[in-house]
């Protein structure tokens, strides 16, 4: 929920630094006290502060939302994006998607997903792979991490935390297209072919043995990609 108003704002902020506050307590200074109180009431319809004998605090919703506004400003905080990474090997061929949504219409990279909240990492993998491809997964392991920073025309863009997980024992049928994107079974030489995600990275995450952690910078140019930086890699035992 992004909060504009600047009482609102107000209010909101006060409850995050005090557990608890009466309405001249957060009155203040504010002279017009209608108006304040109908902007109390508004956040009270939204479920986002609750009043318990006498005194406002924020309610279980608002505690949640609290993480998402900045302390100092009361603005919406923005976050990184957190995604799974699939690696799903058979012999010499990698499972792969092209996207059939935006961003990235059209490339084809490795399966991806968002971590949703309630999911752990190796948890939301399965269900992701078993989402778009209808195949399950009954090994999991989390190989590395992917700091992606996406820059176009100078401005950051896009900031994803990717994790890669790799899945195996699978069972199931593999199903060619949902209407997030088309599935495939390739050699890494065919993939290499595509227009795919920047990936210098590929070789190193699908021939790990040991945990991998790296940060990229890829650029794009009209929307397309033309470069990515490994800015730096480390293998951890």
């Amino acid at each position: 929920m992004n909060i504009e108003h600047p009482i609102q704002k107000k209010i909101l902020l006060d409850l995050i630094h005090k557990p608890s506050a009466s309405f001249s307590e957060l009155l203040g200074e504010e002279s017009e006290s209608s108006k304040f109180s109908y902007h109390l009431t508004k956040l009270e319809s939204d479920n986002l502060i609750r009043k318990r004998d006498g005194k406002y605090s924020l309610s279980d919703e608002g505690r949640k939302e609290s993480a998402f506004i900045e302390g100092d400003t009361g603005s919406k905080a923005l976050f990184p994006t957190f995604a799974n990474v699939l690696i799903v090997q058979d012999g010499d061929r990698i499972l792969v998607q092209k996207r059939l949504k935006e961003p990235f219409y059209g490339y084809w990279g490795l399966i991806s997903g968002k971590i949703n909240f309630g999911f752990n990492i190796e948890e939301c993998a399965k269900r992701d792979l078993e989402e778009e491809t209808g195949l399950i997964a009954g090994q999991s392991r989390m190989i590395g991490i992917n700091q992606a920073k996406t820059f176009e025309d100078g401005k950051l863009i896009f900031h994803h935390m990717m994790f890669y997980v790799r899945l195996g024992a699978l069972s199931g049928e593999l199903r060619d297209t949902t209407h997030k994107g088309e599935n495939e079974w390739v050699t890494v030489e065919e993939f290499m072919r595509r227009e795919r995600f920047p990936d210098p990275w590929l070789h190193n995450v699908l021939n790990t043995d040991k945990f991998i952690h790296f940060e990229t910078d890829r650029i794009m140019k009209d929307g397309k990609f033309v470069e990515c930086k490994i800015n730096n890699m480390n293998q951890l035992i």
